[in-house]
């Protein structure tokens, strides 16, 4: 058996677990799967201004979160393996949340989520970052049980996440004076920071 077919067989079983059981969990896990990545903006804002020293841990998470996604999962990634969405018809699972077809590996929503929790460990907000951690296990299981992405999209997910982390990590004081303390800067002189 390959890793597509475990992956494959993986996805049955989340799917059969946790959907087609119960119509509140359904909507729930499909809410989850489909909103939740856009409450992160609202989060890491109120972050920003209730925990003022935190900024730049809070900063350099969402740096390596969105460098991982732009370079690693948007950019490199799809150039060399561009792999579909789960086409659940054929895998026999139930369909509770359309998703349009497009690539699949490495997911964005586990990229961004992961990369955050990474970064927060890493730059030490270790609170913080189980809470981010938790919240990215909830959304990719979710998204893995609507069958808009497989595990493996996760793990790639992660992977691209843990690359970005390190990346910004060996950079980090080039980041810190070259981007962020110039964004606190402008900050600063408008009052927001």
């Amino acid at each position: 058996m390959n890793i597509l077919s475990i992956d494959n067989n993986a996805l049955i079983a989340v799917n059969g677990a946790l959907i087609g059981h119960y119509l509140i969990l359904d909507e729930v896990l499909k809410g989850i799967s489909a909103y939740t990545v856009y409450v992160l903006p609202i989060l890491m804002l109120v972050l920003w201004f209730v925990a003022p020293k935190k900024r730049e841990a809070l900063f350099l998470a969402f740096f390596a979160s969105f460098l991982a996604w732009l370079i690693i999962t948007k950019s490199i990634v799809p150039e060399i393996w561009m792999r579909p969405r789960p086409d659940l018809a054929l895998l026999g699972v139930k369909e509770v949340l359309f998703h349009r077809p497009s690539y699949s590996f490495p997911s964005d929503h586990a990229t961004l989520l992961f990369g955050l929790s990474l970064g927060l460990f890493v730059f030490d907000w270790k609170r913080a970052g189980w809470w981010f951690l938790a919240f990215a296990l909830v959304v990719s299981v979710a998204r893995v049980a609507v069958g808009v992405h497989f595990p493996l999209d996760i793990i790639g997910g992660i992977a691209s996440a843990a690359i970005g982390v390190w990346v910004v990590y060996l950079l980090k004081k080039q980041v810190l004076v070259y981007i962020y303390k110039p964004i606190i800067f402008v900050l600063k002189k408008v009052k927001l920071a």
